[in-house]
């Protein structure tokens, strides 16, 4: 599936705003809507695992024990099925920026390639992440800033994970409470409309209804997150680097 992006015009900003983010991603998203928010609808499929569509009774413990599988299998299924639709997002993304059009088949295949560097790296940086929110939570905070461009860093610079943390570090460092700011705006949002969805779709059809709208609306603004973090590694590198999207992305040519 195909969908042809209107020109660009080259960015060459000297500083990063969240607002240009926002504005980016939300431009990106409105040219290839169905097939972007389709990849990421399929990879958030396993969180259908995750939402109980039965009563758990917490004193007996009756299907606590099946519900508990469910979640973890759920999750990892998650992890490895977002993981790649975050790099096909992000190739798909840059393409656009560059005024091309999207090819699913081969924004896989670029996912594909670098799929056990990404898989690792997710792995270490959600244990590093969680351990830092269990501990003290501040770090857990300071880290996933730290760290929120080390999967565009893994895919288009072909970085090994530890590389990629380092690499994200570097470009974050002097702009991360706008980033801090950019990663907030976007759980507050995605989580009050996720509440709101949820509440409204249980009262009107049920728990299956609930579990389709939930999943759909993840997709939808799972997708817009992974673009955000694409146009948040390019905002970086112009800023910081002064280089355009074509130096940026000519790694996929």
């Amino acid at each position: 599936m195909t969908n042809v992006s209107v020109p660009v015009t080259r960015f060459a900003e000297s500083d990063f705003r969240v607002g240009r983010v926002f504005e980016r991603a939300f431009s990106v998203l409105s040219r290839n809507f169905l097939p972007m928010a389709s990849v990421t609808t399929v990879a958030y499929l396993p969180l259908a695992l995750l939402i109980p569509t039965e009563r758990i009774d917490t004193t007996t413990g009756a299907n606590l024990g099946r519900y508990l599988g469910l979640l973890f299998l759920g999750l990892f299924l998650w992890i490895l099925a977002y993981t790649i639709a975050q790099a096909v997002i992000l190739h798909a993304a840059f393409q656009d920026m560059r005024g091309r059009p999207m090819h699913l088949t081969e924004s896989l295949q670029v996912g594909l390639r670098r799929f056990f560097p990404l898989i690792l790296l997710a792995i270490v940086m959600g244990f590093l992440v969680g351990l830092g929110f269990l501990l003290f939570i501040v770090p857990g905070f300071i880290w996933m800033t730290m760290w929120y461009v080390g999967t565009p860093s893994c895919v288009v610079e072909r970085l090994g994970p530890w590389q990629s943390l380092r690499r994200s570090r570097q470009l974050t460092k002097g702009h991360r409470w706008k980033i801090f700011g950019l990663i907030v705006a976007l759980a507050i949002i995605g989580g009050m409309a996720n509440s709101t969805l949820d509440l409204a779709l249980t009262t009107i059809g049920g728990a299956t209804l609930k579990v389709i709208g939930v999943v759909i609306w993840n997709g939808i603004w799972g997708a817009f997150g992974a673009i955000a973090v694409a146009v948040t590694y390019h905002d970086l590198r112009v800023a910081k680097e002064g280089i355009d999207i074509e130096q940026i992305a000519a790694v996929f040519d």
